[in-house]
């Protein structure tokens, strides 16, 4: 199977799961706005429901909830850096010349303290002009979209270290507000954080599909799926 053929998989996959973090993120606000709600009730004393039933309630579903987003975190970081690998390795094998970040550098650059503040930007970037297939590409612009995710990567992970500190630190009721609140706009961040990933992967593998070179690697990969059929 090849590379472009894995690439058009792990998109497909890249974009499913975004989705599904999506939902998940919104039930999470939903989820973390009934916590507030609840919150306030017992904070101003004007309730006239069972209040530790509903108590109960919440812990159990924000945890589940926060189980969920655990497992899905792990599985999206996990096919994200497999297709931003493949991306790159991808887009080499259509004919860019000239990249800077290898296909390997371009995920380990986000476990480097302080450069992956901008390295992985960079070598996102990089696949996003390199894709164009314009013998030029390096003075290309990128849209919109690709800044705006990493900023929304970076606002994200720094509200959700702030949510956790919060959380572990929160003991009197005014601090476990301010814990609820950062948690609920960590997952806000969270959602317009996925919305314009979604528009930069679509983008990049809208850009690749494009290249004349395309449709012959899709041939070959037609033609070695069915030589390894009828084997």
């Amino acid at each position: 199977m090849g590379i472009f053929r894995n690439f058009s998989i792990s998109t497909t996959w890249v974009v499913r799961l975004l989705w599904i973090g999506i939902l998940v993120d919104t039930i999470a606000v939903l989820s973390g706005l009934s916590e507030l709600w609840l919150l306030s009730d017992i904070e101003s004393g004007s309730y006239d429901y069972d209040l530790a039933a509903a108590a109960n309630r919440n812990d159990l579903r924000q945890g589940a909830i926060g189980i969920i987003q655990l497992v899905l975190y792990v599985a999206q970081a996990v096919t994200i850096l497999a297709w931003i690998r493949l991306a790159n390795k991808n887009i080499r094998l259509l004919g860019a010349k000239d990249m800077e970040f290898t296909p390997g550098w371009a995920i380990g650059w986000y476990f480097i303290p302080i450069a992956n503040l901008w390295k992985p930007y960079q070598a996102m970037s990089e696949i996003w002009r390199a894709s164009s297939g314009s013998p030029d590409w390096k003075s290309d612009e990128t849209s919109g979209s690709l800044p705006g995710w990493w900023f929304a990567w970076l606002v994200a992970n720094v509200l959700g270290r702030l949510s956790f500190k919060l959380t572990m630190n929160a003991e009197e009721l005014p601090e476990l507000k301010n814990a609820s609140i950062a948690l609920t706009a960590a997952d806000v961040a969270g959602i317009v954080l996925s919305l314009l990933f979604l528009e930069v992967v679509k983008e990049i593998y809208r850009r690749q599909t494009a290249w004349p070179a395309a449709s012959a690697l899709r041939a070959q990969d037609s033609a070695g799926l069915a030589a390894g059929d009828t084997v």
